[in-house]
């Protein structure tokens, strides 16, 4: 949390990374990516103000034993020409026990759950899982009211125009 990641830039650093096995299959590779996303509403990407920042827990299967050259669009976050591997989607109920690990049981129950985006998803990594746990102003956990993109600007009148769209009143 004391280095927040603001979401725009690929996510490649390897201290964000921990490599260990799964609950829920023994001795499988598990790949566990962890930061703490702030500036979601501040840049435009959510309307709503409540989905400002977040811990967030990304999943997957690294299948070792098939090494893979990353070319450009592949991999969010690799470099082309860096060597990855192909992933494989964790189970939902690998991912919640490592959110009750992490968050701790209760706040496990307000984490967000986002299912793996398919292959044809440009913006997220196929077979890759995420978790996240909201926080409010006061760094406090929460589930946040309504969607992403339902329209809460921040109270005080600072959200960014984008979140208001074309058509607000000036």
């Amino acid at each position: 949390m004391a280095h927040p990641w603001r979401g725009d830039t690929p996510l490649a650093d390897r201290r964000y990374a921990q490599d260990t096995t799964s609950i829920t299959e023994p001795g499988r590779p598990l790949r566990i990516l962890m930061s703490f996303d702030k500036g979601y509403h501040q840049s435009g990407w959510f309307a709503n103000s409540e989905w400002e920042q977040n811990l967030h827990l990304s999943f997957s299967h690294p299948r070792t034993e098939k090494p893979q050259l990353i070319v450009p669009g592949n991999v969010h976050g690799v470099k082309p020409g860096q060597l990855g591997y192909e992933l494989e989607t964790v189970s939902d109920a690998e991912a919640r026990l490592w959110g009750e690990i992490i968050y701790g049981p209760e706040n496990a129950k307000m984490a967000w759950f986002e299912p793996a985006a398919g292959v044809f998803d440009s913006y997220r990594n196929p077979n890759v899982v995420h978790l996240r746990l909201f926080y409010d102003e006061n760094m406090q956990p929460f589930m946040p009211e309504g969607e992403p993109y339902t329209l809460k600007p921040w109270g005080d009148g600072s959200s960014p125009e984008k979140v208001y769209g074309r058509n607000r009143a000036t």
